[in-house]
């Protein structure tokens, strides 16, 4: 089997494992982990499919029944405790899948996406474990504020509670909260706007100012959704506002990790140097082979 048929089957056992779940009662998918691992992972193979493509190890017929073996057993045990598959259980798929078709040698060709998938998990987890900065949060409130009232919307700050004028003459009051401060998603986020340049093992003098930018870049990104998720509650309902304040932050971010990357390989990094694990650096920016 050529080299591109099995990148191609590669990526065909991703998809399938990560939608198989919706097809089994009581399983389904705990879908804000579920987005933002696929947008990361597509993030990522976007820029270097032609890498995934040009590896030629092979897995083993052993290699290929541990993969699927322990994909399936990832499927029976949700299907036993009758819990969705949430972002641990994607991560360890995704491995198994190169298992499947690469052995696992080739475990360490993939260690950049496979990371994302610690990073999102540890981000995350990060809510539990920080307390509730108070100042923050007012901080954010106030500059909701701003914002809407230099928009032409009335709108007005008690502490982190920020109270709006709807177009209909009612009053909606949002919560800048703990989690609405974007604190473990800068940090998740922020690393994975860099991470993907480690591999390609750039000087410390460059690599400074990739992590300033990419952690800049999320924390301002984080600002533009607040504002989006507003703009959406004070013009399309609550019903719209409630769903853009789940998604839409996954979406930009896509975006931002995209233009970041672009950047950072066309500025920051010589496409000369090779990357780890004789996988060959793209020449090619993100979406122009596509």
């Amino acid at each position: 089997m050529k080299n591109v048929e099995r990148a191609d089957f590669y990526a065909l056992t991703i998809a399938a494992s990560f939608l198989l779940p919706l097809a089994i009662p009581g399983v389904g998918l705990d879908w804000p982990y579920f987005f933002v691992m696929v947008i990361v992972l597509f993030a990522w193979f976007l820029i270097k499919w032609d890498s995934v493509k040009a590896i030629t190890a092979r897995s083993s017929r052993a290699e290929a029944a541990i993969g699927l073996f322990t994909i399936g057993a990832i499927y029976s045990y949700k299907a036993f405790e009758g819990s969705p598959v949430g972002i641990l259980d994607l991560l360890v798929m995704f491995l198994a899948s190169v298992v499947t078709w690469y052995g696992f040698r080739a475990l360490k060709l993939f260690w950049v996406p496979a990371a994302y998938g610690v990073v999102l998990l540890a981000g995350y987890q990060i809510e539990n474990a920080v307390p509730n900065y108070v100042q923050l949060q007012n901080w954010l409130a106030s500059v909701m504020v701003s914002s809407l009232n230099a928009l032409g919307i009335s709108a007005s700050a008690t502490g982190q509670l920020v109270s709006m004028t709807l177009p209909n003459g009612t009053t909606e009051l949002l919560n800048v909260e703990g989690a609405c401060t974007g604190l473990q998603g800068i940090l998740a986020f922020g690393m994975l706007s860099t991470m993907a340049l480690l591999d390609l093992k750039p000087k410390i003098s460059r690599l400074v100012p990739i992590f300033a930018i990419g952690f800049a870049g999320a924390f301002l990104i984080n600002i533009l959704r607040l504002l989006v998720v507003f703009l959406t509650f004070e013009f399309f309902g609550i019903d719209a506002g409630s769903e853009m304040h789940v998604y839409f932050g996954y979406l930009i971010f896509l975006a931002w990790v995209l233009a970041f990357w672009a950047l950072a390989f066309r500025y920051l990094v010589p496409r000369s140097i090779p990357m780890a694990g004789a996988l060959p650096v793209q020449a090619s920016l993100p979406g122009k082979n596509s």
